[in-house]
């Protein structure tokens, strides 16, 4: 937290996602050089991420990967380097939800194993 404007995927709601309205796989275009990666909530961890939503682009900016939550746990588990989260990539989908930056934040807060689409910062351009 701490940035004005961002959002935190800190907060734990202990909600389940009601799987009957999940979105189909697949009903979002795919863009080149999306990364995908998988951490577990279910515990009720942080991500550890700050982020800015972006109403226009109808996703969430990472602004900041804090010490101690998952996204670094996941940082520090890649060995070469390649699938490591940065600040300025950009949210685009979890778990299938990605119609907007209040979806993906409900997605980020619930507590069940997360399948998070990115885009690096080159290739979120406006």
């Amino acid at each position: 937290m701490g940035n004005a404007g961002c959002c935190s995927c800190e907060d734990d709601t202990g909600v389940r996602p009601d799987e009957s309205r999940r979105p189909k796989p697949g009903s979002r275009p795919r863009q080149p050089n999306e990364v995908v990666i998988t951490v577990d909530r279910s515990t009720g961890e942080g991500l550890g991420i700050d982020a800015t939503p972006d109403v226009r682009k109808g996703d969430l900016e990472i602004k900041n990967i804090t010490v101690g939550g998952l996204v670094e746990r996941w940082n520090a588990s890649q060995p070469n380097g390649k699938l490591v989260v940065k600040p300025g990539m950009r949210v685009i989908e979890v778990n299938g939800r990605h119609s907007s930056p209040k979806q993906l934040i409900a997605a980020c807060r619930e507590t069940e194993m997360l399948r998070i689409t990115l885009l690096p910062a080159e290739c979120a351009g406006d």
